[in-house]
């Protein structure tokens, strides 16, 4: 999330922000915002195993119940 400040936008509450959501960059007016295409993320996904390490997190959690692919 955005707050304003004397030198412009900051970031604020990053971790308030959802994986995906380009509603911001859609919304900026001055085109300031933008994101990689979605092939980009799913490599680095599948490079640094981001899924892999969610799924381990969430079954130590007890939070994973249906099986995962």
């Amino acid at each position: 999330m955005y707050d304003w400040s004397e030198d412009g936008p900051e970031v604020v509450r990053p971790l308030d922000c959802i994986v995906g959501c380009t509603t911001r960059a859609n919304l900026c007016m001055g085109k300031a915002i933008t994101f990689p295409d979605i092939e980009t993320v799913r490599t680095i996904y599948k490079e640094q195993r981001i899924w892999q390490k969610v799924k381990e997190d969430l079954k130590q959690a007890g939070k994973l119940t249906k099986k995962v692919k």
